[in-house]
């Protein structure tokens, strides 16, 4: 083989294996531009590549998770999802087998719990980290000046026992407080934007849904006030997730979930302007916790009510 042929084959294999990068999305502008969404959501397609019938995960086998209000797919640790109480719980981050299985909890120092709402899993200030948020943000009065998000690193379940006390130490645990531009607001949805690494809240309790943003990169310690971008043509969002590769976008209320395919590089609000269509779902009592996979063939769902009947982890994956 002549050099050239060698030099030729050489640059072949290395842009073939280059791995794919992050999108770029204009993320310079001060301000977003408020867009409010005013699409009918009457006579909505269903995804038709997830299946109809979920696969049940298992029942939940932990009881001290009570009221299970927020979900993310793990993404160190296989079969594994993360999920926390609702208000009026320690401040525990349980890891939950696939199957429903109880694998324990870390109790996150330096973080209260006033109202724990959601969790998300993505990017953050170091490359290759997988980073947890969990949003303390319910707010059923609507009478707290600010919110709080916790970001720290996800932690490693290969020694977590199931029957001892565990921690997220204090000195990885960022705290970021937020303010609401137009006053105090109930949120049960927090996502991160794996190309932008801005995190969203979604209100709950409005006359429509609105969806906020914290631009990255996020200043811990410190005071910021949301950007209100996006009035969606529904109230009452419990959770909302996008996909680890940014190009699906789901938000649920207390019926329906709703789906959103996004472009390469398209901003979020961009991708929300078009006419969603509807994600399998079978109605679970209060359910108020959605994650997609981290490869997006799938998505769990799991109920915070456990009065009715024990919760169960369900799993819908794609055709």
């Amino acid at each position: 083989m002549t050099h050239l042929l060698k030099f030729c084959f050489l640059i072949f294999i290395l842009t073939s294996c280059k791995k794919e990068e992050t999108p770029v999305i204009d993320n310079k502008k001060d301000k977003e531009e408020f867009v409010v969404l005013t699409y009918s959501l009457q006579d909505l397609e269903t995804a038709n590549q997830f299946l109809q019938v979920n696969t049940k995960g298992g029942i939940l086998q932990t009881e001290i998770l009570k009221e299970a209000s927020g979900l993310a797919v793990s993404r160190s640790n296989p079969e594994i999802v993360w999920s926390h109480n609702d208000s009026g719980h320690a401040n525990r981050l349980h890891a939950v087998g696939s199957k429903g299985e109880n694998r324990g909890y870390f109790l996150v120092q330096g973080a209260s719990s006033r109202d724990w709402e959601d969790i998300c899993i993505g990017v953050g200030p170091e490359e290759g980290v997988n980073y947890i948020y969990i949003g303390d943000i319910g707010d059923n009065q609507a009478q707290y000046n600010y919110i709080v998000v916790y970001r720290f690193p996800e932690p490693d379940v290969s020694n977590l026992d199931s029957a001892g006390i565990n921690f997220i130490d204090n000195s990885t645990v960022e705290r970021f407080e937020f303010v609401y531009p137009d006053g105090p607001r109930d949120a049960e949805s927090l996502m991160i934007d794996p190309w932008t690494k801005d995190l969203y809240i979604i209100s709950k309790r409005d006359f429509r849904s609105t969806i906020y943003c914290a631009k990255y990169p996020q200043t811990p310690g410190s005071r910021t006030t949301l950007d209100k971008i996006i009035q969606l043509p529904f109230n009452w969002a419990v959770a909302g997730d996008i996909s680890a590769d940014g190009k699906k976008i789901a938000i649920k209320d207390k019926y329906k979930i709703y789906y959103w395919e996004r472009n390469v590089g398209e901003s979020l609000a961009d991708a929300l302007k078009r006419i969603p269509k509807l994600l399998p779902y079978i109605l679970e009592p209060q359910g108020e916790s959605f994650a997609w996979t981290e490869d997006g063939t799938g998505y769990f769902t799991l109920s915070e009510q456990n009065t009715i009947q024990i919760p169960e982890l369900y799993f819908y994956k794609k055709q």
